[in-house]
């Protein structure tokens, strides 16, 4: 019998199968792949626990020795030195800068001094246009006591223009300032007419004319001004303004005549006043106080005659006699020396009248 005998019961044959995608020597389906050299690696890494202090300790060596350093420097004067070195080379990389700054313009000034303007801008000739922090330079501005509204724009190729809306002085406030040493002294403070405080000046030297005292009355002079535009005869001669007990004014005119207005309803006062005014001339009699603070009343005083509740209070008191003596009980004893009269008694009873002026 001719043939190659088998070997364990099969024969060997090599050659690939037809319809096999296995590729000789590759690994049969299935079968698990082996360990790649990377799984290996992080299998074998160790940890190191004091990694994490190492890197600590190096970053507070590091700022710590910063710090060190820089107040070293800062002691030294290395540090102001080196900003000027710095202010010196931008000032000429400046000078090279596209549209230097060369004018700046002002348009709505009358109080702000140029000074004050200069130092809000905070710029310097040559600067460059593009530098210009415009929305900072408008606060900055606007922070000055006359200034209520400011605009800051550049205006190509080398301008700076400001445009400004200052406030409008309505009338000086008389306060008084208790200075250091403990004396009372007058202050005049211009404010506009919301009551904002502008700057301190003297009297002298305004040509506000109008002067409002009291308590709360910047607060109030809006309400005042509102109250009096119907009231034009009155605001023009009006002279001063006092708010009295933060809940009402008194108004005196040029004329020297005080008007006192009610808490409420001020204003149905005025027109009523303004009504006698037109029909009897009330205002140009010789009047020192007009009185409108009672309702449906008027209460009129003429110039040179004394406060009523004045001469009440300087009045002398009136003289109590003794309760009789109860039966029984002695007299008192008579003093022999004569009973003399007091200079201002004897002169109370030479006048006529009597006691005081009512």
């Amino acid at each position: 019998m001719s043939g190659v005998s088998p070997v364990h019961g099969r024969d060997i044959d090599v050659r690939p199968r037809r319809g096999s995608g296995r590729r000789p020597g590759s690994p049969r389906p299935g079968s698990a792949r082996p360990a790649t050299r990377k799984a290996a690696r992080n299998k074998r890494r160790l940890d190191v626990p004091w990694r994490g202090a190492v890197i600590l300790g190096l970053l507070v060596g590091v700022l710590g020795g910063g710090a060190i350093g820089g107040y070293a420097l800062w002691r030294s004067g290395h540090v102001e030195n080196l900003q000027n070195w710095v202010s010196s080379w931008g000032d000429r990389i400046s000078a090279f800068a596209p549209f230097p700054l060369q004018d700046i313009t002002v348009e709505g000034r009358r109080h702000v001094t140029q000074d004050a303007i200069l130092k809000s801008l905070d710029v310097r000739r040559g600067q460059s246009l593009l530098s210009v922090d415009l929305h900072a330079a408008r606060l900055r501005l606007e922070q000055i006591e006359w200034v209520e509204h400011a605009a800051v724009e550049r205006r190509w190729p080398d301008t700076i223009h400001v445009t400004l809306r200052e406030r409008s002085a309505v009338a000086l406030w008389q306060t008084e300032v208790v200075q250091a040493n403990g004396k009372r002294t007058t202050e005049y403070v211009l404010i506009d007419r919301l009551g904002r405080k502008v700057r301190s000046i003297d009297p002298a030297e305004s040509q506000i004319r109008l002067v409002v005292a009291g308590e709360g009355a910047p607060e109030h002079l809006a309400e005042l001004l509102l109250l009096l535009q119907d009231a034009k005869p009155i605001r023009d001669r009006m002279r001063a303004a006092v708010y009295v007990g933060q809940r009402r004014w008194n108004l005196t005119l040029e004329e020297g005549i005080t008007i006192k207005l009610p808490a409420d309803d001020a204003g149905a006062a005025l027109q009523r006043l303004l009504a006698l005014d037109k029909s009897d001339r009330l205002l140009a009699r010789d009047l020192s106080i007009v009185d409108l603070r009672l309702p449906g009343m008027l209460i009129l005083r003429r110039r040179g005659l004394p406060d009523p509740l004045q001469a009440v209070a300087d009045r002398p008191p009136a003289r109590v006699d003794p309760p009789p003596a109860a039966a029984g009980a002695k007299p008192a004893a008579v003093s022999a020396k004569p009973a003399t009269a007091k200079p201002n008694e004897s002169a109370r009873k030479a006048a006529p009248g009597g006691g005081g002026q009512r």
